[in-house]
């Protein structure tokens, strides 16, 4: 029984462990706004409907949003950067996982592209 116990804690040790083994998500996406904050704000508007709680100020070209999973210990960051590339504006967000957490980056990171394309 023991042995069974300890097998079953190995596996979900292993299984946690890929979770997180995983790097983070990256998008780029050209906005439809012109301004730099605009874009931005866009962004953190994006980023609050999936849960994001901007972290500090927005800056001139950057702010960092995490999502809480109601555990200290687990967490997701997204790092938001714009700037003007011709005559639209980029934004780059990095979405990093920290702990354990089960929410799929990936999903939440293709949600977020599509709204800031349209």
């Amino acid at each position: 029984m023991k042995k069974v116990i300890l097998i079953s804690m190995m596996i979900l040790l292993g299984a946690f462990s890929a979770i997180n083994a995983k790097g983070p998500v990256m998008i780029e996406v050209t906005t439809k706004y012109d301004n730099v904050s605009d874009a931005l704000l866009a962004a953190k508007k994006v980023l609050l409907l999936e849960k994001f709680i901007v972290q500090g100020e927005v800056g001139d070209k950057t702010f960092t949003a995490k999502r809480t999973t109601g555990a200290s210990a687990d967490y997701y960051v997204a790092d938001v950067t714009a700037q003007r590339k011709g005559e639209k504006v980029n934004v780059e967000i990095q979405f990093v996982k920290m702990g354990t957490g089960l929410l799929n980056l990936q999903k939440v990171a293709g949600k977020i592209k599509k709204e800031l394309e349209k």
